[in-house]
């Protein structure tokens, strides 16, 4: 059984550098396309085996050797302790992640765009209880920023075509509609369309 706390325990345990909240989690596992996640049996599982070094890997790829880190120390530049031993800065969530995968938190970053192909737009009607729910939650945290984006987010947006702009649009309206259809006007509440 997969379910929610137990899936974002697991993410925020791999990957807790990138991960380290409920919110977090939930909108990597919901909303960003290509994560990896599909819904199964009525719930959200990942479509591949996970790596047992998760974030550990990629942290080992970007350690510096000796020769890399003494040109730095002698120019005084400080070189964070995970360049040096492949460490994961947030190495100390790690035991905490059962507790974080229950504690809603800020997204602290945009929102991926609403594509209609992300698990979040495509609800089974069979899905699991805690799904929905966790479905509503992350809705109700990425609608109200979709619907007034960042300055980032329309910077990045002024710099679209006309028609990569009605691309971007038209998905967004798509998905919405497919989450208004399962989940109900009120997840579209607190955004406008």
């Amino acid at each position: 059984m997969a379910s929610v706390d137990l899936t974002l325990a697991e993410l925020i345990r791999t990957f807790p550098c990138s991960y380290p909240t409920r919110t977090q989690a939930l909108h990597q596992v919901l909303v960003v396309l290509g994560a990896g996640y599909e819904w199964r049996g009525g719930e959200v599982v990942q479509r591949f085996d996970s790596d047992e070094l998760g974030c550990l890997a990629v942290h080992n790829q970007f350690k510096l050797s000796e020769d890399q880190i003494r040109p730095l120390r002698e120019r005084e530049t400080e070189v964070a302790q995970e360049r040096v031993d492949g460490t994961c800065p947030a190495e100390h969530l790690r035991p905490l992640a059962a507790d974080l995968a229950r504690t809603p938190a800020p997204l602290d970053r945009d929102p991926y765009p609403a594509s209609p192909l992300a698990p979040l737009f495509n609800i089974p009607q069979d899905a699991a209880a805690d799904w929905v729910e966790a479905a509503r939650e992350i809705a109700s945290v990425v609608v109200p920023l979709w619907a007034d984006p960042s300055d980032y987010e329309l910077a990045t947006r002024s710099s679209f075509t006309p028609g990569q702009r009605a691309y971007v649009d038209g998905k967004r309206d798509q998905a919405l509609r497919l989450l208004e259809l399962r989940l109900g006007p009120q997840a579209l509440s607190a955004g406008e369309r």
